[in-house]
């Protein structure tokens, strides 16, 4: 997406990696606690976000995103991490 993203867990967990991390360390956000919410730069940062807990996750995201751009801008798999 090409502006920021405001991302709140509001059920369960979702881990987000970063495709410019090259030991794709895994970042845990989890609803209700203070760790429940992450803000995503956007402008062509390569990120995940995946549920691996085998439990709902529910996120909200509020993206700031330019007037006639593309919401979702794939990217190729930076290849940092194995899945």
């Amino acid at each position: 997406h090409p502006g920021p993203s405001f991302v709140l867990v509001t059920e369960g967990s979702v881990t987000v990696y970063d495709g410019d991390d090259p030991t794709c360390t895994p970042h845990v956000y989890t609803a209700g606690t203070a760790n429940a919410s992450f803000v995503d730069a956007g402008g062509g940062h390569v990120h995940i976000v995946r549920n691996e807990t085998g439990s709902v996750a529910t996120t909200i995201a509020v993206q700031l995103v330019p007037a006639g751009a593309l919401r979702r801008q794939d990217a190729p798999d930076p290849g940092n991490c194995s899945f």
